[in-house]
């Protein structure tokens, strides 16, 4: 079984429906206030990607990712791993 890259390596095949895991630190939104209370900085946090959102002219710079406790967050994709 080959290994899969991770989604921020440059590869546009990340897709919705993918399951990733990220840094609770690198989220965008919301911000790291909503979160402490659920993750420390450092937590590494699971979830499957909803949809994509754009920032400025670039596509698909952020995922938004459903985690285990029902909420959505905004990860840059850079910062996401493929499960």
């Amino acid at each position: 079984m080959r290994e899969r890259p991770t989604a921020g390596s440059g590869r546009s095949s990340t897709e919705i429906g993918d399951r990733v895991s990220f840094r609770a630190c690198e989220v965008f939104l919301p911000g790291a206030e909503a979160l402490a209370a659920t993750w420390s900085d450092a937590a590494e946090v699971e979830g499957t990607i909803v949809e994509f959102s754009d920032s400025g002219a670039s596509s698909r710079v952020f995922a938004v990712v459903e985690v285990v406790e029902k909420r959505t967050l905004v990860v840059p994709v850079a910062a996401l791993h493929l499960k």
